[in-house]
């Protein structure tokens, strides 16, 4: 279940981040979460940063995974280990990018 939780993790930080999506919603939601007058400039600073995204994600991937018996430990392991994925992640796609050009 853990490596799915992981695959979850990558995945959703990189749709929220690089993916437009399905006729722009992805996009849309983006700019519509930053033009938000109290929530804009968090959103912006949370989207431009990996390990941000990955830490939020990672939490949110734990509290949905565990049902109801949710721990402190394990909601700050997941997080700071979305946050490590997601750089991780981040960094082999720059790498693959960086060959194909």
């Amino acid at each position: 279940m853990e490596l799915v939780n992981i695959f979850a993790i990558c995945g959703l930080v990189y749709a929220l981040k690089e993916i437009d999506g399905p006729w722009g919603i992805i996009a849309w939601w983006r700019n519509f979460m930053m033009r938000l007058p109290f929530l804009g400039v968090f959103f912006y600073k949370l989207i431009g940063c990996y390990f941000c995204l990955g830490f939020h994600v990672g939490w949110v991937i734990y509290t949905i995974s565990a049902r109801g018996s949710v721990t402190w430990n394990y909601f700050l392991l997941w997080g700071l280990a979305g946050a490590s994925i997601s750089l991780i992640f981040s960094a082999v796609l720059g790498q693959l990018y960086k060959g194909t050009e």
